[in-house]
């Protein structure tokens, strides 16, 4: 499996910035590095089905996970953009139906959320 980075590049979020209404005064409105729908978020009942109801990652650590999913919607559809040009834009929804942890096994606890326990550098 590939992995691919799905952060905006520099000339994406300039695009996403000029299609704001406003900036913040005195700061940059810099928007989100990454696509709206690309963050999962797993509650208390989830991470003890995937056997990872000890300790948690700190935030801004990389894990490495897997999925199966099952296409809820997939849609074509022209979009009329601000030059007034027509654009193709192509959309799929996943319902995830199955998801791994590497490293969910029975193991100690922090040391649960890696393959080998720590992070190794390889996640992004």
């Amino acid at each position: 499996m590939t992995m691919v980075n799905l952060a905006k590049t520099a000339e994406e979020m300039k695009s996403d910035r000029a299609d704001l209404p406003m900036t913040i005064p005195g700061g940059r409105s810099s928007g989100p590095e990454y696509p709206c729908g690309c963050c999962i978020s797993l509650d208390d009942e989830t991470l003890t089905k995937l056997s990872l109801d000890g300790d948690l990652p700190a935030a801004g650590e990389m894990v490495h996970f897997e999925a199966m999913g099952k296409v809820t919607c997939a849609s074509v559809r022209d979009e009329i953009q601000g030059d007034g040009t027509t654009k193709q834009c192509r959309r799929v929804e996943i319902q995830i139906t199955n998801m791994g942890m590497i490293g969910a096994e029975p193991a100690p606890r922090a040391k649960k959320w890696y393959a080998s326990g720590e992070p190794d550098g390889d996640e992004g």
